[in-house]
C-alpha cells in the first residue's frame, strides 16, 4: 500500500478525496469549471487523489474550516492576521501538493513527510496576491519540470496563492505569505497579477 502523501503512513486505510472540497466548489459555483490554461476537460471540483483517512478525518478537516472561515467569515479588508497567514499558507500547500499528486507527480524539491498536520514544511514558500476581475472564480494551474512539479498556483475568489519550494517563486507572484514576515499584510494592498502564471 502507498503511504499517505502528507503523513507518509502507510498503516492506514486511505480515502478517496476531492483536492478542491464540494462546499468550496458550491460556494464560488464552480461544479462546471475546469483549469483555465491546463488543457484538461476534468473538472476542477472531481479532481481526487487518496488520502489516509485519519488525516482526511482529522487536521484536514479543522483546517477546511479554518480556511472558510479565514477567506469568507469576514469582508476582506485590513491587516491579514497571523493565524489567518498560517491558516492560508497550509490551505494552499496542501491543495498543491495534492494538486500534484493527483497528477501523478510531486511538488519538486519537498521531502518526503509534508510535515502539514502540525504545521508549514520550512522547505515551501507561499506567495499571495490578488487578480482583479478573474475569469472564473475558481481555478489552478501546475507548472511542471523534469524532477516533478515547480509550482502551484491556485486562485480562490480573487485571491492567488502560488506554492513552491523555497527559491523557485519571484515577487512576481505577490508578497510572500510563508515564511512569516514581520511586517504587516493587509487584504487592500496585496499585489495584484493579471494571470496565475505569473512570473
Amino acid at each position: 500500500m502507498a503511504p499517505c502523501v502528507l503523513c507518509l503512513r502507510n498503516d492506514r486505510p486511505m480515502t478517496r478525496e476531492h483536492v478542491i472540497a464540494r462546499w468550496l466548489v458550491i460556494k464560488l459555483r464552480g461544479g462546471r469549471l475546469t483549469p483555465a490554461d491546463e488543457g484538461t476537460a476534468e473538472r476542477i471540483g472531481r479532481v481526487i487523489t487518496s488520502v489516509c483517512a485519519e488525516c482526511n478525518a482529522g487536521w484536514m478537516s479543522v483546517l477546511e474550516m479554518s480556511f472558510r472561515s479565514a477567506m469568507f467569515g469576514r469582508p476582506r479588508e485590513g491587516a491579514i492576521q497571523p493565524q489567518d497567514r498560517v491558516t492560508l499558507s497550509r490551505w494552499f500547500a496542501k491543495t498543491a501538493i495534492l494538486l500534484a499528486q493527483a497528477r501523478g507527480h510531486r511538488l519538486a524539491g519537498l521531502p518526503g513527510d509534508a510535515r502539514l498536520a502540525t504545521g508549514m514544511p520550512d522547505e515551501l514558500e507561499v506567495f499571495i496576491a490578488r487578480r482583479r476581475r478573474p475569469p472564473q472564480r475558481l481555478d489552478y494551474t501546475i507548472e511542471a519540470a523534469s524532477e516533478g512539479v515547480r509550482s502551484v498556483s491556485i486562485l480562490v475568489d480573487d485571491v492567488v496563492g502560488h506554492v513552491a519550494t523555497r527559491g523557485v517563486l519571484t515577487s512576481g507572484h505577490g508578497t510572500r505569505l510563508w515564511p512569516l514576515r514581520s511586517h504587516t499584510l493587509r487584504w487592500e494592498t496585496l499585489p495584484v497579477v493579471t494571470s496565475l502564471r505569473s512570473s
